[in-house]
């Protein structure tokens, strides 16, 4: 799972799990400040997202499985717990303010894409011994 801020300041917020076969595929982004949950952005019948966030935020599926969650002109003002669910399982990420990360877009790429991640990390592992 990763969060991080895009040059437009979209908050993006990938979440890597693989849906199981036998489900139908409900995904749910949420967010904690402290005690507090707050949905984000969710398919799950009979659940809404917060008021604030209805109309800023989307989901994109990633290949071959994931989701992304983007919050348009969102910008992080204190540490925050991000909650990704896919078909009753959960990742959670704590974010430091002060330490999140600008995205790039290699990492746009790689997450839509992580099979390529295992291609190209032996690559840049002979590329460093060739280079000692």
């Amino acid at each position: 799972m990763t969060v991080c801020q895009e040059e437009d300041n979209d908050l993006r917020v990938t979440c890597p799990l693989r849906p199981k076969s036998s489900y139908h595929t409900e995904f749910e982004f949420s967010m904690s400040k402290g005690r507090r949950e707050v949905i984000i952005n969710t398919n799950v019948s009979g659940t809404m997202p917060d008021p604030s966030f209805r109309h800023n935020t989307y989901v994109e599926e990633l290949e071959p499985y994931g989701f992304k969650l983007t919050m348009m002109r969102f910008t992080l003002t204190e540490n925050t717990t991000f909650i990704c669910k896919v078909t009753q399982e959960d990742k959670r990420l704590f974010v430091d303010v002060d330490a999140l990360q600008p995205c790039c877009a290699i990492s746009v790429f790689l997450h839509s894409y992580p099979w390529l991640l295992s291609l190209l990390l032996p690559l840049g592992i002979i590329k460093t011994l060739e280079a000692l």
